[in-house]
């Protein structure tokens, strides 16, 4: 059973409520045919926590035994959170208010994965020490989180030994998928899913494609601090404390992800097969960019192409094909 507790904060103009739930079940799909965990309303708040990607909680009990044993692989989610007014080709905006560590350990993988290499020479052998964090798993290196210090390191067997800051982040996030699929959490797509992306932090707000009444919102896969490209298929894999806003955009169509901070206007673009070529996600996101631009900017076509071609960026989210693209908030006229 999951346990729930609920605020209700009174707005000026509409009621709101705050729900504190804390699941003691979890998904590693992303489906609209689960049985919600709560329910809320547009414009309502939750607060959760996130699992790390091996199904251990912030105090480091573990939840799951084999993490990867299908049917159902892959990190585990909170959720699904069933909001009341979403319906087909409607918009869900997603504020996220905190994303905060509350565990001082995590892991990751100790070498980048081959498709972030030129040849598989370039990878080292295998030197750590089986079980040594995961059963059956000799390739995880666990890393110490300073809390107050706002650092993170790895406990290496040789070497000076570094420090990083860390910069929390949700690697999950997303709605169900269209129709009758039912997506685990490894790959991710129109709706969302393991995007892995590095500025999915604490203030941002990301807006999902709606394909189902309800919508079916997830998040988890907390990551500590990633780079870009989650080069080495993991960041640094920890529990997270969430909170987040939802709002309900009425028959506002998206078809890819969008995401909006202090400094930019971003589109992300994946394909759900794992290692999809990265000019698939280049096209999504430049395609996407331009009806943002024109539809809620207003600029003409070609201004959208020309802005574009002269300040757009472009960012790798991950070496399996997901890719951003930003244009910076300055340059954009009022909507």
């Amino acid at each position: 059973m999951s346990r729930i507790l609920i605020f209700v904060l009174v707005a000026a103009t509409a009621a709101a409520e705050t729900h504190e739930i804390y699941p003691e079940t979890h998904s590693r799909v992303f489906s609209a045919f689960k049985e919600p965990v709560l329910r809320v309303k547009s414009g309502d708040t939750v607060i959760t926590r996130t699992w790390d990607s091996g199904g251990q909680d912030y105090k480091g009990v573990r939840h799951i035994q084999h993490p990867y044993v299908y049917p159902e692989s892959g990190n585990p989610l909170m959720g699904p959170f069933y909001i009341e007014e979403a319906e087909y080709g409607d918009a869900l905006e997603v504020h996220l208010d905190k994303v905060r560590l509350n565990r001082n350990w995590g892991y990751t993988s100790y070498r980048l994965i081959p498709g972030g290499l030129s040849n598989l020479e370039d990878l080292y052998r295998n030197f750590y020490k089986m079980d040594a964090l995961r059963p059956g798993r000799a390739d995880l290196i666990p890393w110490d989180i300073d809390l107050q210090r706002g650092e993170a390191s790895p406990r290496l067997l040789e070497g000076k030994g570094f420090k990083v800051p860390v910069r929390p982040m949700l690697g999950c996030i997303g709605v169900a998928p269209p129709g009758e699929v039912v997506q685990t959490s490894g790959p991710s797509s129109t709706h969302g899913g393991n995007i892995d992306y590095n500025d999915i932090v604490e203030g941002v707000t990301v807006y999902f494609p709606v394909y189902h009444k309800g919508a079916f919102f997830y998040v988890g896969d907390g990551h500590a601090v990633q780079g870009d490209g989650e080069g080495l298929g993991t960041g640094v894999e920890t529990s997270l404390d969430v909170q987040f806003t939802v709002k309900v955009h009425k028959g506002k169509r998206l078809s890819i992800p969008r995401l909006v901070n202090r400094e930019y206007i971003v589109s992300i673009g994946s394909q759900p097969e794992f290692h999809s070529s990265m000019d698939f996600g280049l096209r999504m996101a430049n395609s996407d960019m331009i009806r943002w631009l024109t539809s809620e900017y207003k600029l003409t076509a070609p201004e959208a192409h020309l802005l574009m071609g002269t300040v757009v960026q472009h960012k790798i989210v991950t070496y399996f094909g997901t890719i951003a693209t930003l244009i910076r908030r300055k340059y954009l006229p009022s909507p």
